[in-house]
């Protein structure tokens, strides 16, 4: 694996950082509306930039750039802006619609969507979520009946990024409930089809900038060219966006954190108490180190994912590590930035507090902390073991010692 960056890659995170700093900076007054009212405008600033296009082939108005690439643009967004729902909205689109599109979409479904996606001109929202099927996504309530040669949607999505915006939805649904896994299939749903409706923006505890709502789908009719793959291919759709989703999906967190560091050390080498930097006081030390290492550590496992999709690999549980590993120390950044600032760090003001919150969720979405636990646990079961495992290195260790003893006992004996 090469993780170094070629020049124009590090132009590339330099500008991010540096159009984020200039045109998005801190994210507009939180509120539901203000979410959705603002959300427009930060999101065409950032189609000017490119953003949108980023994993998007070129022929379809796009950059094209490898996800090693992507990802050094997103962390350096993350590095300049503290607008962490607008991110996680520009994430969504890119790694929950956009790579799934690009994989399995028809050339005429592609030429359809991605260019107005990448342009900033149309929204995409990932749908899949239900109030009852929670993180078990193969017992969806959503049902899509075959009708008039095309589908007729039933059901409701809840927790939907991007939904009071969004122009397109991914929509998962059941249309064989026997078949379990190979009974869900993907819709591509146009906002404007009758029967279909958002509900109001959901208030929060972080992430405000990113509009959230619930999608209802009642007899909304589709036609077959709404289909994603093939009718029952609908599982094979949502394990190949999910892979992509929590491989790269926190990349700004790279960013994120990165700041958060600075500020931080800074802080502590200006504050003093007892006469002299607080930095100097191991206690603190000792947690600007922790903040450190789990920022490096986070940027190897996600550039290596990274590094992986570029060769074409597959990378689920190297994903789930990378979900795992960068939410909790995202959760844990943010924590001891605010511990760290004190007093000023827990108001507002100093806006540590809002990162903190915002940070709250990455171990939630896309599927929990426990979920990717459980899903490292289960690739370890599944792995191939040695028919004859080599006896430990001890037991040989011993049986060479052994060996030798009885064999000086021998000469010994003549």
């Amino acid at each position: 694996m090469e993780f170094s960056w070629s020049e124009e890659q590090r132009q590339s995170h330099a500008q991010a950082r540096q159009f984020a700093e200039r045109d998005l900076g801190a994210p507009p007054q939180p509120s539901p509306a203000t979410a959705v009212a603002g959300g427009r405008e930060r999101w065409r600033k950032c189609a000017g930039f490119g953003v949108q296009g980023l994993n998007i082939p070129s022929i379809y108005g796009g950059l094209g750039l490898s996800t090693r690439a992507a990802v050094h643009v997103l962390e350096g967004l993350g590095r300049g802006t503290s607008d962490n729902g607008l991110l996680m909205g520009l994430g969504a689109q890119a790694w929950s619609l956009v790579a799934p599109l690009v994989h399995f979409g028809t050339e005429a479904q592609k030429r359809l969507w991605l260019p107005r996606l990448a342009a900033g001109e149309a929204v995409g929202a990932f749908a899949l979520s239900e109030t009852e099927s929670g993180s078990d996504a193969f017992r969806l309530r959503t049902r899509a009946q075959a009708d008039r040669g095309g589908y007729r949607l039933q059901g409701a999505k809840a927790f939907v990024t991007n939904a009071p915006l969004a122009d397109l939805f991914l929509v998962f649904a059941s249309t064989n409930p026997p078949a379990g896994y190979f009974g869900v299939s993907a819709f591509l749903v146009r906002r404007e089809i009758e029967g279909v409706s958002v509900g109001p923006p959901l208030a929060k505890m972080g992430l405000e900038s990113s509009p959230m709502a619930e999608l209802h789908l009642d007899d909304a009719w589709v036609p077959q060219e709404a289909v994603l793959g093939t009718e029952g291919g609908g599982g094979a759709v949502l394990q190949h966006t999910l892979e992509w989703e929590r491989g790269c999906l926190l990349a700004p967190a790279l960013g994120t954190m990165a700041r958060l560091l600075e500020q931080t050390t800074a802080h502590c080498r200006a504050r003093k108490q007892f006469g002299r930097p607080i930095v100097e006081f191991e206690a603190v030390a000792a947690l600007l180190a922790e903040m450190r290492l789990r920022l490096e550590l986070s940027r190897l496992l996600m550039y290596e994912f990274a590094w992986l999709k570029d060769e074409n690999r597959p990378a689920a549980v190297e994903a789930s590590m990378t979900k795992l590993y960068v939410s909790e120390s995202l959760r844990r950044g943010c924590e001891l930035a605010v511990h760290l600032h004190g007093a000023s760090g827990y108001t507002r003001d100093a806006e540590y507090e809002r990162d903190w919150r915002d940070a709250m969720a990455s171990s939630i979405y896309s599927g929990t902390t426990e979920m990717q636990h459980n899903l490292i646990a289960e690739s370890l079961l599944r792995a191939p073991q040695p028919e004859t495992p080599p006896p430990a290195l001890d037991a040989r260790l011993d049986a060479r010692l052994d060996a030798r003893i009885e064999a000086q006992a021998s000469e010994g004996g003549r």
